[in-house]
């Protein structure tokens, strides 16, 4: 089903961003997934308005955040020409396994046209080289601070595999009639295939899981064998990392799990535990440097919010 932003808004502006505007449209069309996910959770209503009202408010000030960055990069002469967005469009194609048909289907399934996801790659890529230039950089982790940190969480060395796992899930209440069970099983059926054929996983959990990691893409974190289930272990022991398990009946629901990674440890800082903290302790700083140079962007900048 394609996501189109309601046909009854009528649009305005809603914020200024220095000499730059947001229309209403814009926060509509980047809500509308969240409507649709919000909406199969089945809440009562005072709770969806709460909820959705959240949504919007946290749409509209990523969208400030895009209007400033995209600003400063026009400061700084950072441009992107059509044949990177062409050869970033073909390297996305090529991972997710989309032909050209389920490239087509997936723009319709998100809302987008051609045109305006190439704007959003673009973007993307202008974002990037900003990130890379402002602030990444300027990110150092060292052996120390490494060696520090493997120290201080030996539970997360301790010998033995880990499982990186992200979830779609769509309950199924006690109380709910079997034939109702058997619609959010094919549901849940449809969205494997559609996985199975290249669609995003991420972005399918964004979309229908009723998580609440959903917005996080499903990720879940990582667990050992003994963390997880019966029925949901043998699944995710049996798939190999990279792939996602069938549609599985648990207590909560049905469930698709993506083994993300597979992490076999035996206690040691050896190159692989060492990436590992390299990569979270350079993810760590990354955000809390991003979030610093953000917000004095925004100290200097002029937003103007209309309600």
């Amino acid at each position: 089903m394609a996501v189109e932003p309601p046909e009854s808004v009528v649009d305005r502006i809603v914020a200024i961003v220095n000499n730059d505007i947001i229309l209403q449209s814009e926060v509509e069309k980047a809500l509308a997934p969240y409507v649709i996910n919000i909406k199969q959770r089945g809440l009562p209503e005072d709770a969806e308005t709460r909820i959705l009202a959240r949504a919007k408010k946290d749409i509209l000030d990523s969208l400030i955040n895009e209007k400033l960055s995209a600003q400063k990069a026009a400061e700084l002469g950072i441009t992107v020409g059509d044949e990177e967005v062409d050869a970033a469009m073909e390297q996305m194609k090529s991972a997710m396994f989309f032909s050209e048909e389920v490239f087509r289907s997936y723009l319709s399934e998100t809302g987008y046209t051609l045109d305006e996801y190439r704007e959003q790659t673009r973007n993307q890529i202008i974002k990037s080289k900003l990130l890379s230039q402002e602030i990444k950089s300027k990110v150092v982790v060292t052996r120390e601070e490494v060696e520090d940190y493997f120290k201080k969480h030996p539970e997360e060395f301790a010998p033995g595999t880990w499982y990186h796992l992200k979830h779609i899930v769509m309950l199924t209440p006690g109380g709910m009639e079997p034939a109702d069970r058997a619609v959010v099983r094919e549901k849940m059926e449809e969205i494997y295939r559609q996985i199975k054929a290249g669609a995003p996983f991420e972005i399918m959990a964004n979309q229908y899981s009723q998580s609440s990691v959903a917005d996080k893409g499903g990720d879940l974190g990582r667990f050992t064998e003994a963390d997880l289930a019966p029925e949901i272990k043998e699944a995710v022991i049996n798939t190999p990392a990279g792939d996602i398990t069938p549609v599985i009946a648990t207590d909560f629901g049905y469930q698709i799990f993506y083994v993300q990674s597979v992490i076999k440890n035996d206690g040691s800082l050896d190159e692989d535990a060492a990436d590992r903290i390299h990569k979270k302790l350079y993810d760590e700083k990354l955000d809390e440097k991003f979030n610093a140079w953000l917000n004095a962007l925004r100290d200097s900048a002029h937003i103007q919010i209309i309600e």
